[in-house]
C-alpha cells in the first residue's frame, strides 16, 4: 500500500464501490471529508461540508455526476463544518430532497436555512434504502462528540461513515491512514479524539456497535480514511483518555 501512487486531490476519488470522496486537500491541519454513494441513478450526499467549502464540493461532485442525481443528504450531527451548505445544496439540485439527521440535532437544522423537512433518526438500525435495493443504516453515537450525533453504514461495501469519530488533525494529510503511518495516524487520531470526546462511557458504547458490524472501511469527516486491521483501531478507542479539553494549559493547535 505505501507504494501506491497518490491520487489527485483536485479530482473526486473512488474508494469503494460507488463510493467517492470529494473533499478537499487545503494542507491545513484541519478540513473535512464529504463523501457522495452513487448507486443506479440516485445518489446520497454525506456530510456535505461547510458554506464556504460549497463550490468545491459540488465541482467534485459534478465530476461523477449531474447534481440534481443526488436524492438524499445525511447529516451526522449539527456542526457547520459539515451542515453549512446543505441549503447551498438544496438549490442547486432543484428539487425534493430527503435529509437525514439525529433527532437531538435536528433542531439546529433550521438555523442553516435547510427548507427540507428533515428525516429525525433517534434509533439503531433506520434504514435509506436505494432503488437497486442497496441499503444504508444509521446508528447512533450519543455525545460523540454531540448529544444527536449517529453513524451511517453501508451494507454492500461493509463502509462505515463514521463523523467524528475517527478523526484526525494532520499537519500532512493523506487519503488513507497507511500513507501518513500507522503510528503517526493514531499520534493525529489522539490530538482530534481525546479533547474533543468527552467520554470514554460514550466512546466504549459506540466500540461495541461498531465491533458488531462487518466493517472493511472506515471513512471519518476528519483526518483519513482507514482501510486495514480494523478492529486494532476499533480497540484504540478504548484505550484513549476522552475529555482532555478540561485540562489543557496550552494552545493544542502549536
Amino acid at each position: 500500500m505505501i507504494n501506491e501512487v497518490r491520487p489527485n486531490y483536485d479530482m473526486a476519488i473512488e474508494t469503494g464501490e460507488g463510493i467517492y470522496w470529494v473533499g478537499y486537500n487545503y494542507r491545513t491541519i484541519f478540513h473535512t471529508n464529504p463523501y457522495l454513494i452513487v448507486d443506479g441513478d440516485e445518489a446520497v450526499l454525506i456530510d456535505p461540508g461547510s458554506s464556504i467549502d460549497f463550490f468545491a464540493v459540488r465541482a467534485k461532485v459534478a465530476q461523477i455526476i449531474p447534481i440534481s442525481k443526488i436524492r438524499h443528504i445525511v447529516l451526522h450531527h449539527q456542526d457547520p463544518d459539515l451542515c453549512g451548505s446543505t441549503r447551498q445544496f438544496e438549490i442547486a439540485i432543484g428539487h425534493d430532497i430527503a435529509v437525514y439527521n439525529p433527532e437531538r440535532s435536528s433542531f439546529f437544522a433550521h438555523f442553516y436555512g435547510i427548507k427540507t423537512p428533515v428525516t429525525k433518526i433517534s434509533e439503531d438500525g433506520h434504514k435509506l434504502k436505494f432503488g437497486n435495493g442497496r441499503i444504508l443504516r444509521f446508528y447512533m453515537t450519543p455525545y460523540c462528540h454531540a448529544p444527536g450525533a449517529m453513524i451511517t453504514y453501508d451494507e454492500k461495501t461493509k463502509t462505515v461513515f463514521t463523523s467524528d469519530i475517527f478523526g484526525a488533525f494532520n499537519q500532512k494529510w493523506e487519503l488513507y491512514h497507511d500513507w501518513v503511518g500507522e503510528e503517526k495516524h493514531l499520534e493525529t487520531m489522539k490530538m482530534f479524539m481525546e479533547p474533543y470526546m468527552g467520554s470514554k462511557e460514550a466512546i466504549l458504547s459506540v466500540a461495541d456497535k461498531l465491533a458488531a458490524l462487518q466493517i472493511k472501511t472506515i471513512c471519518p469527516q476528519h483526518g483519513s480514511i482507514i482501510r486495514s486491521n480494523i478492529p486494532e483501531w476499533i480497540g484504540a478507542l478504548k484505550k484513549m483518555e476522552y475529555g482532555k479539553a478540561l485540562g489543557e494549559q496550552v494552545k493544542w493547535w502549536r
